[in-house]
């Protein structure tokens, strides 16, 4: 029996330099076919038309964030008065929510981060249920009461929200 090795065969050298030009042909030739193309635009559309008007629209995004940053100030009010052991009022207006030291905020507390004062303003758009009320000196709410803040919003798409402070143990949670 004869022994040869399949590469130095006359007809597969020929067969392997055939095969090697015609895959080089459709390498050059290769690209996307139209069913790629029009599933690859199918897809960006649809997460254009989902995405792009929930970026554009960001109104919501800020209400939200006005909500974070009032229930904030008043969780930072309730510890402010566990820590200094002295009453800390809480103000709510239609617009805002601040804290100070004396009754109506006329005393404000300084921000830690800004170092301004510690209050936050609603978005055009929200608005609050006016209270005042003030933490005694173990985090309590005064009146001895549960209070409830509630955040209205005309925005679309955007629900009510509340802060809500416990009676005993003065939590403040939504």
């Amino acid at each position: 029996m004869k022994s040869f090795h399949p590469l130095f065969s006359a007809s597969r050298t020929a067969q392997s330099m055939c095969s090697k030009s015609a895959l080089s042909v459709q390498r050059a030739a290769r690209g996307f076919t139209i069913i790629e193309l029009v599933v690859t635009i199918g897809i960006v559309a649809l997460l254009a038309a989902i995405v792009v008007p929930r970026f554009v629209a960001s109104d919501s995004f800020r209400s939200r964030g006005f909500y974070d940053s009032a229930k904030s100030v008043v969780r930072f009010a309730q510890k402010t008065a566990i820590a200094w052991r002295r009453d800390v009022f809480v103000c709510v207006t239609a617009a805002s929510v601040s804290a100070g030291t004396a009754a109506g905020c006329a005393t404000p507390i300084v921000n830690p981060v800004t170092g301004g004062v510690l209050s936050v303003s609603a978005p055009a758009g929200v608005s609050l249920t006016p209270a005042a009320f003030s933490f005694d000196s173990a985090g309590r709410p005064n009146p001895n009461a549960a209070v409830t803040i509630t955040l209205t919003s005309t925005i679309p798409n955007d629900p009510a929200r509340q802060i809500v402070v416990e009676r005993e143990t003065g939590y403040v949670h939504p």
